[in-house]
């Protein structure tokens, strides 16, 4: 059986963030909040024959809908750090992990699954050099 060479991949995490935020579940909510706020307009501007000349006007209730705390602390992140997702044909072992943390320029590092991992690097690092440096010390190793 031929063993297959150890590669790793890169996606900037700003495009992770665009496909989860442009999902169909996600455009579904936000079309209902905006068909909602818009049916909120049209209730205010109707004349029940109700009204009196004094009374304030209702101030219209805007939709809300949830955004989780992880995807705060994403947003957070990426505004900190140059963001990116490693994809591996490999399992990233603890001594793999820990060589990734070792890297000069890796600020944040987080294990998503066993094949895929984040980094942020620092702002006073080349995103080049810190991969360059990535995959000398792992794929070598490996």
């Amino acid at each position: 059986m031929k063993k297959t060479k150890n590669k790793i991949g890169w996606q900037k995490y700003e495009d992770v963030l665009e496909n989860q935020m442009s999902s169909p579940l996600t455009r579904s909510i936000l079309e209902q909040a905006i068909m909602a706020h818009e049916n909120l307009d049209q209730d205010d501007h109707k004349d029940d024959g109700n009204s009196f000349d004094n009374e304030e006007p209702q101030q219209p209730v805007v939709p809300m809908f949830a955004i989780s705390d992880d995807m705060l602390n994403d947003l957070a992140i990426v505004s900190n750090f140059d963001c990116w997702v490693g994809h591996t044909n490999f399992n990233i072992t603890p001594s793999i992990l820990k060589t990734l943390n070792s890297v000069e320029g890796i600020e944040v590092l987080k294990l998503f699954s066993r094949y895929r991992f984040f980094v942020g690097v620092g702002r006073m690092f080349n995103f080049k050099d810190v991969r360059y440096k990535v995959e000398n010390q792992i794929l070598t190793k490996e």
